[in-house]
């Protein structure tokens, strides 16, 4: 074989892999890292008005763990987390976090920052992959335990001084998906028999993929294995913390949550070092698609983006799942027609499928709080079906087939020459232009049908139009008033000859005083086509109009 550039990571030795035959059944414990892990890898750091911002937002959303900082490494972080404690802005079923190294005058520091705490965690790190701890640090693995162990007791030691706080732990082997699963299960156990837990206390052991080098599924191995051999499983929580290196994060954690993993790390649209981590909102609504309750609110994702957007400074990519501005659109015709005619008969396919399922859309966005108005989207690609669709939303327009077909073509040229999307305004003007309105030798003044004085199965109608500025008064009968009308048109010599082809009528909206539309379609002796379209509050007006309107077009 060969060989590669890049250093292979060494192979999992798996027992028994049990975690692929496995389904995502509860709901994992969350916690959003935004104002730590996020916030160190911002270009700009958030402001202290800016955190407090971000603080409030997570727990709108409803997260009940939240790592706020890292107090001992920062003035900013200090005085944030004692702002939180001292104004008692932490709900009393919210848990804060705060990350240390494992260094004598960085953890009393940070138990200083915590001071009149109801409950916190301390999240003590060490870097045991053989690449930091040997390469960076110059430790071996004993070093690296005696180093954890003392932090640990550490921390159990200065959170006495704190008096009624609750203060819990939470230890991090660093780059565990590049350290053996025997020294990351060997350090987890001699940090938790430092801390000793109580009965109703758990240590929280997170396993971070802190560099992702490794396939989703050899995460989820890992985190199996970690979890069979691991001695304190009833005294532990097992958490993952992944970054998004291989664009992985989301099938990572989720892989990890089918081998065993209770607890999830995270940020809000994954921001963090380099790719970022894993995004609580991607995975979090994954989990609920499954008809899992999640305990967090993304009703109004739209209002979530916005406040992340603007605090961190990153927009968000048009295509990020979920909260991304074009993730709910759709320019392809065939994608266009296939959601318009789900949308159209949902209740029915919601019956056929038991719960909600539309043609390529995996989710409901309106659950979201994304409004309807940007699913179709118009440009050179797109199809009759999504044309129809934005006329009818936002103009109660309901084109038949043939009349689809036509203004298709006529919005793929212009689509052409403006070579950029289009905005419904402009399929409005554009359909006007095509069909309603003509200047042309015809102007309608009134047209009145009545029933034929001496046959009750005939219309009689009576025509007055402007014909190149002059007023002409014509009278024909018909079998209906659009046969009259015809008929009493071509009654007039400067007319050239035409058929109407086809008619249909409809009303525009649903209300008693919607108006009345109406389409036809006219031919020339020669075989020439033109559609007409006439909108009145009357039908009959409608359908003159119409008529009108083709023949000034036909005959231009």
């Amino acid at each position: 074989m060969k060989k590669t550039k890049y250093a292979q990571m060494e192979k999992i030795n798996v027992r028994a892999r049990e975690w692929p035959a496995k389904s995502i059944t509860r709901n994992p414990e969350w916690c959003a890292v935004d104002l730590r892990d996020g916030n160190q890898a911002l270009p700009n750091p958030m402001t202290p008005e800016q955190k407090l911002e971000y603080f409030k937002l997570l727990l709108s959303i409803g997260f009940k763990e939240i790592e706020i900082g890292f107090p001992s490494a920062s003035e900013d972080d200090f005085t944030f987390c004692r702002k939180l404690i001292t104004e008692n802005l932490i709900p009393d079923d919210v848990t804060i976090s705060v990350l240390t190294q494992s260094r004598p005058h960085l953890i009393t520091r940070t138990i200083d920052a915590l001071e009149g705490v109801k409950k916190a965690v301390v999240h003590l790190y060490i870097a045991t992959s053989e690449l930091h701890r040997k390469y960076v640090f110059g430790m071996d693995e004993e070093d690296v335990i005696r180093t954890a162990v003392e932090g640990t007791n550490q921390i159990r030691s200065e959170a006495e001084r704190l008096g009624g706080s609750s203060i819990g732990l939470e230890f991090s082997p660093e780059e565990f998906t590049d350290t053996s699963i025997a020294f990351a299960k060997k350090i987890c156990e001699h940090v938790v028999e430092a801390w000793n837990p109580g009965k109703h206390e758990k240590v929280i052991i997170n396993l971070p993929m802190t560099v992702e080098r490794r396939m989703p599924n050899e995460y989820a191995d890992m985190i199996e294995e970690f979890i069979r051999e691991y001695k304190y499983n009833d005294r532990s929580i097992i958490s993952v913390h992944a970054h998004n290196d291989m664009g992985c994060a989301v099938a990572g954690s989720m892989m990890a949550l089918l081998a065993g993993a209770g607890r999830v790390e995270g940020t809000l649209l994954g921001h963090g070092e380099r790719t970022g981590n894993l995004d609580l909102i991607t995975i979090a609504l994954n989990i609920s698609y499954l008809g899992i309750d999640t305990g967090l609110d993304f009703s109004d994702l739209p209002r979530i983006t916005e406040v992340v957007e603007r605090v961190t400074g990153i927009p968000v990519h048009a295509r990020q799942p979920y909260s991304g501005e074009l993730v709910f659109t759709a320019f392809s015709g065939s994608h266009q027609d296939a959601i318009s005619k789900g949308f159209s008969r949902k209740d029915e396919l919601a019956s056929r499928f038991n719960g909600w399922k539309i043609p390529y859309l995996h989710v409901d966005p309106s659950s979201l709080g994304r409004s309807f108005e940007k699913f179709i989207r118009i440009n050179s690609q797109s199809g009759k079906g999504g044309i129809a669709f934005i006329m009818e939303r936002d103009y109660h327009i309901k084109m038949p087939r043939w009349v689809q077909v036509d203004f298709a073509s006529c919005v793929q040229r212009f689509a052409d020459e403006q070579a950029r999307e289009l905005v419904s305004d402009e399929l409005y003007s554009l359909f006007a232009r095509e069909y309603i309105k003509h200047d042309g030798m015809m102007t309608l003044i009134n047209y009145w049908p009545r029933p034929h004085e001496n046959d009750p199965a005939m219309i009689e109608g009576e025509l007055h139009i402007s014909l190149k500025g002059e007023t002409r008064i014509v009278k024909a009968s018909g079998n209906g008033p659009i046969s009259a009308l015809v008929h009493a048109i071509r009654t007039i010599p400067e007319i050239p000859e035409f058929t109407l082809e086809t008619y249909a009528e409809d009303s525009m909206g649903n209300s008693a005083e919607a108006d009345a539309i109406c389409f036809v379609k006219l031919d020339n002796a020669h075989g020439k086509s033109q559609i007409g379209v006439g909108c009145d509050p009357n039908v009959t007006q409608a359908a003159a109009k119409a008529v009108i309107n083709g023949l000034n077009a036909l005959f231009q």
